[in-house]
């Protein structure tokens, strides 16, 4: 993981988010496929204000809106969000049921779009529990699923009651259920059987609040993902914050675990 130090080339206003500079989006073969956020730190950001944490919540739905906005303006193909997690049903009811109805009221809101600007959705998580416990958004975002199936190029992924070893285990009884053959355990096999199927892995983590930790978000698939850690709540981020992850994202030399040219000559004096 490498945090990094955010600098300001599109001013600041208040509360410290970077405003959005798009004159220097990086060059498109230097963008990220994917990019994750964890959107950390509504419940501080509300109890720093004397607010209830719904409206915490509320506030950080903005910041997801403006995260989203930059994805799409700079033509990354995969957004994934993560919503909530399998460790978040130990929160209060009431801060449950505010977190899946803001998630419900948003989808519902964005539905026409969706379709008419060729967003696919899709839901990656356990569906059994939503399901059960909140059966009209279980039932929506299953339509989703399939009213956007076909669309592009831009995927939404919404990580809802997901957590990372949780998919892991799915996936390995889904391969025990197909009874494979000990030769046709590969990663191939394994990796067709996560909630990302048939997607790249994600090439940057964003995570806001300063919490330096992935916390189990895609822990297979982000096994070369970068990392950006913005040292400020979730609700005072704006779409520069985010610009500024992704130039950073840019400016690196990813070498995946092998030497380019460039580190070989220097490792030889040339």
């Amino acid at each position: 993981m490498w945090p990094v130090r955010l600098t300001l080339r599109g001013g600041t206003r208040p509360g410290g988010a970077i405003l959005a500079d798009p004159s220097t989006t990086p060059d498109a073969g230097k963008l990220p496929r994917h990019v994750v956020l964890i959107p950390d730190g509504n419940g501080r950001w509300a109890a720093a204000r004397g607010v209830p944490v719904p409206e915490g919540h509320r506030r950080g739905a903005e910041a997801v809106k403006a995260f989203l906005r930059v994805c799409r303006d700079w033509n990354i193909p995969f957004a994934t969000v993560w919503a909530f997690s399998t460790e978040n049903w130990g929160r209060s009811p009431r801060e449950v049921e505010a977190i899946m109805s803001l998630v419900e009221v948003s989808l519902r809101q964005n539905r026409k779009g969706f379709r008419r600007d060729g967003i696919r959705f899709r839901h990656l998580g356990r569906r059994d529990r939503i399901a059960e416990r909140f059966g009209r958004l279980g039932r929506l975002m299953s339509e989703l699923e399939a009213e956007t199936g076909d669309n592009g190029p831009f995927t939404l992924n919404l990580a809802l009651d997901y957590g990372g070893r949780d998919e892991v285990v799915r996936a390995v009884r889904g391969m025990v259920a197909a009874d494979l053959a000990a030769a046709d355990v590969t990663w191939e096999a394994l990796a067709a059987r996560l909630d990302t199927a048939g997607q790249p892995d994600p090439d940057l983590i964003i995570r806001s609040s300063g919490e330096q930790r992935l916390s189990g978000i895609l822990p297979l698939q982000a096994a070369y993902a970068e990392m950006v850690f913005i040292p400020r709540f979730l609700p005072d981020l704006a779409e520069g914050d985010f610009q500024e992850a992704i130039r950073g994202f840019a400016e690196r030399n990813r070498r995946f675990g092998v030497r380019s040219k460039q580190d070989e000559d220097a490792g030889h004096g040339r």
